[in-house]
């Protein structure tokens, strides 16, 4: 097929967030067998004005988009985020090319409910929408024409490269990247977390909270490429389904993993495969332990490797959302298939 995929790729970004979902699922329809166009809306939007700001330039970028939909008619439009894309760009396209599908893709929280304006606002254009959220805030997007889906955090073997469990080049058994948000909670919880783990003698590292600087682009690679274990953490913990795609860059780079009891995360990833713990205290306790047991610490890590790398690479998960939103009979047992509604 032939694939528009608006997005935004982050040119303006220069490679610094390269491991990021957009450019994965673009790999991904590729190796599926498809010709795959990128258009990066937001920075294509900067271009369309002489002031370099994408709001100004959302008007330029949307009439671009028809003029690639009328030279390539694409068999799928795919739109990944992309909020100042206008819907009246969908519904042109519906009206002209009748058989190309438009699908969507998003990878923030649908419980942040006051930002999902604009995805009502494409959805009577739309033929499927794909999210990383999954139970009641996932089945608030159904409606009579539009299928909805759950997809997991996209991993690819080309980018979570990382052997950590096979690596002897260990600078730290712990590491969290990630902000505060300024929530109490969130807070109170890394912080309590830190006292303990240096009572414990645990060396470990925050990055991007507690004025320690974030780590990007190859900065964020080399912070992984000396750890041996890290925190999965969301903000929110208790949405079914939902984690950040922090899960897949650390257990797809052979990180042991700890997450907490996210609801249904167990269709997705095995008490064998990740290290799930109930509060501050059952986390501290459990990296204490796997930083004395590295056998098992090592075990552990490389069956949750082995889990990205199979279920949750770029071009199974495209080719779940080509057959979900062509009505294609699903080709095999997706873990997360019963978070599909039609």
């Amino acid at each position: 097929m032939k694939i528009l995929h608006i997005a935004n790729f982050g040119f303006n970004k220069q490679g610094a967030h390269f491991y990021c979902t957009d450019r994965k699922i673009s790999s991904g329809l590729i190796e599926n067998g498809h010709f795959v166009y990128d258009f990066s809306f937001r920075d294509m939007a900067r271009m369309g004005t002489i002031f370099k700001t994408k709001k100004l330039g959302a008007s330029w970028a949307n009439k671009e988009i028809l003029k690639i939909v009328h030279n390539i008619e694409p068999d799928l439009v795919l739109i990944g985020h992309s909020d100042l894309m206008s819907p009246m760009v969908l519904q042109n396209i519906k009206q002209l090319f009748p058989k190309t599908k438009i699908a969507f893709w998003y990878v923030d929280p649908l419980y942040l409910e006051q930002k999902l304006g604009f995805i009502r606002e494409f959805s009577p254009y739309l033929d499927a929408i794909f999210c990383t959220t999954g139970g009641e805030y996932l089945q608030k997007l159904k409606q009579p024409h539009l299928k909805v889906a759950y997809m997991p955090n996209v991993g690819h073997r080309n980018v979570e490269v990382l052997k950590q469990f096979e690596s002897e080049n260990i600078d730290k058994d712990f590491i969290f990247c990630g902000v505060v948000y300024k929530e109490p909670v969130r807070e109170k919880f890394l912080k309590d977390l830190a006292d303990t783990l240096q009572n414990n003698q645990v060396k470990y590292q925050y990055y991007g909270c507690f004025d320690q600087a974030g780590v990007y682009g190859k900065g964020y690679y080399k912070v992984l490429s000396e750890a041996r274990m890290g925190l999965n953490y969301s903000r929110k913990n208790d949405v079914t389904l939902y984690s950040s795609d922090r899960i897949v860059q650390l257990t797809g780079n052979g990180l042991l993993t700890f997450s907490p009891r996210i609801p249904d995360f167990e269709k997705l990833y095995t008490e064998q495969e990740i290290i799930y713990f109930d509060d501050q205290n059952d986390l501290a306790y459990k990296i204490k332990y796997y930083a004395d047991h590295l056998i098992e610490a090592k075990q552990i890590a490389e069956a949750g490797w082995n889990k990205t790398r199979h279920s949750f690479n770029a071009k199974r998960i495209s080719q779940f959302m080509l057959e979900v939103t062509f009505d294609q009979l699903l080709s095999e047992v997706y873990e997360w298939a019963d978070e599909v509604y039609t």
